[in-house]
């Protein structure tokens, strides 16, 4: 078919208001008020706003247009497929990718490196089209919409970040289903830029897309993100990490014991994790859970003090009991008011339970929306600091590159305060976080159907997250391998270009 873009003209215009939407596509503007924004935007900045009737042989089936100001400072905004339509009597004929390859097209012969746009979220079809076209979200909202970015020239390995790598890692080695199966939800930024991709169904046997905004469980990535906000209280002069504990959690603990000890698994304590409940399990607090009233055994210490290194979601729970006795908050209220908040998270926090006005756009886990409650699929973790967050990986992706900076010289977290907790204690962990080789800060996280990968650089801005919601082993062996892949190719590519620059 041979499609054309005609600019809107006074023999077309007419034919142009009458092309409407299927009554399914509210989110779609009409044909007028795009008219309309144009002629305001032109008489304000002129040749900014380009409308265009586009034709398939010569008939009239849809709408384009443009925002175009090359003189703009930002790059993302330069070039924009502002407002894009296809007839309803004319859709499901091909014609819209065929017109996207058309309107793809025009931007390059203007130079354009990079193209923008932004849709509703319920706009499953077009999202669809644009994937299929290779826009990908970056991981930002503009007015509620997803704004999606289409690479038009060559990237430095720097620009590419890993779109291309996620094509492969996770449609061919993650193996996603398109519709009704699992999904994937990763981000990865340099400090500069963030790219979100999205893959497969938030929620198992349901086409539910998965967004960049889409809630996951973190499973015991909840770890490090409690011992930041503690250290919050650390820089603050409430909390001593060396300080003994024992007196405000006297019936836990027997001996003298520190936030340290917790914090690195060097207290040793049981409880290596928590499977959770049903979400509409009763409430339970950190006491129950301690004193064994739920469906795990009594906390109890079972290894020497301060000899080994021993995974214990326990010790952590008491950590985040003492942590709430000295500052008289929940670990929910302090997480908001000295983390979420400095660094402007909208989505993330220890919701346990979710809150319901949330719980429209989170993923359910696994196959728990079949196998325990089809309104909530997802277990309920009284056990908050160890298991509670709810997050998406932008927003995680935001908290690692802190954690980043404050190591390098200060910012979230005091510059010693930060390397106190990614310095490690035993077994190359630190306080909630596992200091790889190359410096590399790490964590995953395991709930009941969710898996989720963090890593991030502490040489250099960079930080990826990665969160799934199936939980079985090859996966989550899988996933690691993929995160580790991205992570140490593009970290290459960082450190390797500023030594190279350094050199010269």
């Amino acid at each position: 078919m041979s499609i054309k873009l005609e600019p809107i003209n006074k023999k077309n215009k007419k034919a142009v208001l009458a092309l409407s939407v299927r009554e399914d596509q509210p989110f779609v503007a009409s044909n007028k008020s795009s008219l309309i924004e144009a002629k305001e935007a032109n008489t304000e900045q002129p040749g900014v706003a380009r409308p265009f009737a586009i034709y398939a042989d010569d008939k009239l089936v849809g709408f384009c247009m443009f925002a175009v100001d090359m003189e703009e400072e930002d790059e993302d905004d330069r070039y924009y497929l502002w407002r894009f339509m296809i007839d309803k009597n004319e859709q499901g004929k091909g014609y819209g990718q065929a017109a996207l390859a058309e309107i793809i097209r025009y931007f390059k012969d203007l130079g354009a490196e990079r193209l923008l746009l932004s849709t509703e979220p319920d706009n499953e079809c077009g999202i669809h089209l644009y994937h299929k076209a290779g826009f990908r979200e970056i991981g930002a909202y503009d007015d509620g919409e997803v704004v999606m970015r289409l690479w038009l020239t060559k990237k430095s390995k720097k620009e590419q970040n890993t779109v291309e790598w996620f094509d492969v890692n996770v449609k061919e080695r993650m193996r996603i289903k398109e519709k009704g199966g699992y999904g994937i939800s990763i981000a990865i930024s340099d400090g500069e830029e963030l790219d979100a991709y999205c893959a497969g169904s938030g929620r198992f046997g349901q086409d539910f897309p998965v967004n960049p905004d889409m809630l996951f469980q973190a499973g015991s990535v909840s770890k490090p993100v409690f011992a930041l906000t503690l250290l919050r209280y650390v820089d603050k002069g409430v909390i001593d990490l060396d300080a003994d504990i024992s007196g405000v959690v006297p019936e836990y603990a027997k001996i003298p014991m520190t936030f340290s000890a917790l914090l690195s698994h060097t207290a040793g304590f049981n409880l290596h994790g928590f499977p959770g409940y049903r979400a509409d399990h009763a409430l339970l607090s950190l006491e129950d859970v301690l004193d064994g009233k739920g469906i795990t055994p009594r906390l109890r210490r079972i290894r020497p003090y301060g000899k080994q290194c021993m995974y214990s979601g326990g010790g952590i729970t008491l950590a985040e009991l003492a942590f709430t006795r000295i500052t008289g908050l929940t670990l929910r209220e302090a997480f908001q008011k000295e983390v979420a908040e400095p660094l402007d998270l909208k989505r993330s926090g220890y919701f346990q339970p979710l809150d319901e006005k949330l719980a429209a756009n989170a993923a359910f886990g696994g196959r728990l929306g079949e196998k325990e409650d089809p309104a909530r699929g997802y277990h309920y973790y009284p056990e908050h600091a160890a298991a509670g967050l709810w997050t998406t990986p932008s927003e995680l992706v935001k908290i690692g590159l802190a954690l980043s900076k404050s190591y390098r010289e200060g910012g979230l977290l005091k510059k010693e305060t930060a390397q106190r907790m990614l310095t490690p204690v035993l077994d190359n962990y630190g306080l909630c976080v596992y200091r790889l080789e190359g410096d590399v800060g790490e964590h995953d996280g395991w709930n009941e159907g969710f898996v989720t990968e963090w890593m991030f650089s502490l040489r250099t801005d960079l930080c990826i997250a990665s969160m799934f919601n199936r939980s079985t082993e090859e996966l989550a062996r899988k996933q690691s391998e993929m995160v580790s892949e991205i992570f140490r190719n593009e970290e290459e590519d960082m450190i390797g270009g500023e030594s190279a620059d350094e050199e010269q």
